[in-house]
């Protein structure tokens, strides 16, 4: 184990911490429509 590794909760933390501060606002709704539209994608094509 490394000097400063975190566990779990301490990742989730410094993630939020880290999405709290950056200069790129992300957009949740957006986020999630992009991820819909890959997974109908990739289950179109496993269908095939």
């Amino acid at each position: 184990m490394g000097k400063y590794q975190l566990d779990y909760k301490g990742q989730a933390a410094v993630q939020k911490f880290h999405e709290k501060n950056s200069n790129v606002k992300s957009d949740k709704q957006a986020k999630i429509e992009e991820l819909k539209a890959q997974y109908l994608k990739n289950k179109k094509t496993e269908k095939k």
